[in-house]
């Protein structure tokens, strides 16, 4: 077997992030629709999220993230995601888990909290995985997945109390990519980096939900083409650019005012054995139960951040100069 083998759904912000990263590198790959002839294929792989990769060598692999790390390091060429200048590495990183563990979040909230999307969403879902049913199945399949998915919302901290703080943090992101996106554009240049394709899986999502779609049209119309853009990058060739752009830093600031805050709290409180995490946030109280994968996500930025070079940490310290990321990474 010479290509890779993507076995996701259209619906799933991991799935067509890792898809568009491979556009982009040029790296040969078949999309295949998880429908339930690949479920007995794929049930030994841990932990069963989407996208589970096969990797030419027959591995199956899964999490995107570690996913693109090792395509990175399979595939070396002029075509990588991770800008040369390790500061600007950093951020690039410090920005897609922000993306990945706390974006998602406001798409899990504006997914299932209200009717109309709860039912979109789900049928994208189901309608993507089990193609052959007929429309009395998919109604059933629908409605048991809504009454699954919101019975996880606490969990993730998807509940009312929390819902105007993540909806805050998308209209404050919106925000901030209407005003950089161009046709040639990208937060370190003009080729992409993690953060942009960490961006996109997520946005992507959120764009195609009623709610947040309608958001993204009125408020966001320019990200939103940007995000088509992203989608399929593999004749973009483009240059890195020697600083870091200020939206980058505007970028980083949210990370310090909502993401990292939620980090540590939540390291905190696995070391002290509490099952719960309480903080505030942005002027909101914040309560969700603890997540173990966010603390292994911290440990990570914290021990990159560590692992920088005297030179490169000056550099970083001056463009997070102000933006209350340095009291969670040092």
């Amino acid at each position: 077997m010479r290509e890779y083998r993507i076995i996701g759904i259209e619906s799933s912000p991991y799935a067509v992030k890792v898809r568009a990263v491979m556009r982009y590198r040029r790296i040969p790959y078949l999309w295949i629709a998880r429908m339930p002839q690949f479920f007995d294929e794929t049930a030994h792989v841990r932990p069963l999220i989407m996208p589970i990769v096969q990797f030419p060598n027959g591995d199956y692999r899964a999490d995107s993230t570690p996913i693109i790390r090792d395509l990175e390091s399979l595939h070396p060429n002029d075509r990588s995601i991770w800008p040369p200048n390790p500061a600007h590495a950093f951020l690039s990183e410090l920005l897609e888990d922000m993306a990945d563990e706390w974006l998602t979040k406001s798409l899990f909230h504006h997914r299932f909290s209200r009717s109309r999307d709860q039912i979109s969403g789900a049928s994208w879902v189901m309608d993507d995985s089990h193609p052959q049913v007929d429309s009395t199945t998919l109604d059933d399949l629908v409605a048991n997945f809504i009454e699954r998915q919101t019975s996880r919302m606490p969990i993730v901290g998807c509940t009312p109390q929390n819902a105007p703080l993540l909806e805050s943090f998308l209209i404050e992101l919106l925000e901030i990519t209407e005003g950089f996106v161009q046709t040639d554009r990208f937060l370190f240049g003009s080729r992409p980096s993690l953060a942009d394709f960490g961006l996109y899986g997520q946005l992507n999502t959120l764009a195609n939900d009623p709610t947040a779609g309608d958001l993204i049209r009125q408020s966001a119309p320019r990200t939103g083409r940007w995000m088509r853009r992203v989608d399929d990058l593999s004749g973009v060739d483009g240059t890195w650019d020697d600083r870091a752009a200020d939206t980058v830093r505007v970028l980083a600031e949210l990370s310090g005012r909502y993401y990292l805050p939620f980090l540590a709290a939540n390291m905190r409180s696995i070391d002290n054995g509490e099952a719960t995490v309480r903080i505030e946030i942005n002027g909101h109280d914040y309560t969700q139960p603890v997540f173990r994968y966010q603390a292994k996500c911290y440990d990570y930025l914290r021990h990159q951040y560590a692992a920088l070079s005297v030179e490169s940490k000056l550099e970083l310290d001056s463009i997070l100069e102000g933006t209350q990321c340095l009291q969670y990474l040092s």
